[in-house]
């Protein structure tokens, strides 16, 4: 039987200091996720446990809230979906579609909310 040490298909071109490095941006990347992550959901027991009927300081909760989604999408993009080594024009035609759909989103909140509010003004459901 032939012993057979060969390097299994894939990420072929990568040496070891590449290999080593990748490795530790990924890690890097899954702390730095953990810990927004964790502190996301802490900040958000400690209000609701310190402000059981919201009120003061919401505001500053979603803030933070979408600073800290900001924050780990740029870290999933650029380290999962590979993209912090892209050219710049591709790097466009990723993120300016994303940014409409984020626009579409904010706008579409708002507009149901402005419904909302004709509705209870006029009261008719």
């Amino acid at each position: 039987m032939e012993n057979n040490h060969e390097m299994p298909e894939g990420h072929l071109h990568w040496n070891d200091q590449e290999y080593s490095d990748s490795r530790k941006d990924v890690l890097k990347t899954i702390i730095i996720l953990s810990v927004v992550t964790i502190t996301e959901v802490g900040i958000a027991i400690l209000y609701d446990h310190l402000n059981p009927t919201g009120g003061n300081f919401k505001w500053a909760i979603n803030l933070f809230m979408v600073i800290a989604s900001i924050v780990k999408v740029y870290f999933i993009m650029g380290t999962f979906m590979h993209l912090k080594h892209e050219t710049k024009g591709f790097l466009m035609t990723v993120f300016v579609p994303f940014t409409f759909l984020i626009w579409a989103i904010i706008a579409f909140t708002l507009e149901g909310r402005s419904w909302e509010h004709m509705r209870s003004l006029l009261n008719v459901f």
